[in-house]
């Protein structure tokens, strides 16, 4: 699960502090400031899911009070006039 630096990445996704990229080997490359986790997709799986457990989980027990940076998509782009891309 090395990744050389002369193979292509292709983005799968981003915002503006964190990334996701996969290389050709099937390597996802999960970027968030400088830390960059290297995982197979099962476990990068297994990572967005206990993450959003977390968020929940943060969420009943701190609540905020602003509205979160959140967002529902459909598809790989977001739709004018779709409410996921507000």
């Amino acid at each position: 699960m090395s990744h050389t630096g002369n193979d292509p990445l292709i983005e799968l996704a981003a915002s503006t502090s964190t990334r996701v990229e996969l290389d050709e080997e099937g390597v996802l490359h999960v970027i968030a400031g400088s830390v960059t986790l290297r995982l197979d997709r099962d476990t990068c799986e297994e990572l967005a899911t206990t993450l959003a457990r977390a968020v929940v989980a943060l969420g009943r027990r701190q609540p905020r009070q602003r509205k979160p940076r959140l967002s529902l998509v459909s598809g790989a782009t977001a739709r004018k006039g779709d409410p996921a891309s507000r």
